[in-house]
């Protein structure tokens, strides 16, 4: 599954990015190897959890707040 990012500014390393995602509590920010992103969007494991048209998905990094899983509007989430 992939989530919608929007590139925000570039790593310590010249291979990172970091991306923002629009999460339920607000904007969260991580750094993460720029290979991963693809059509704007970032490769997250399958959905934990399910509540009122959101989806609680695992990154493949920490976010700089220290979030592992953030819940996502279900729109921003693809296949």
């Amino acid at each position: 599954m992939r989530v919608k990012i929007e590139e925000v500014g570039t790593g310590q390393h010249p291979s990172e990015k970091i991306v923002k995602i629009e999460t339920k509590e607000g904007p969260e920010q991580l750094v993460v190897d720029q290979r991963s992103i693809e059509n704007h969007s970032l490769d997250v494991g399958y959905p934990v959890g399910q509540h009122n048209g959101h989806l609680l998905v695992e990154l493949p990094r920490e976010t700089f707040r220290g979030a592992w899983r953030v819940w996502v509007d279900r729109g921003i989430v693809t296949a």
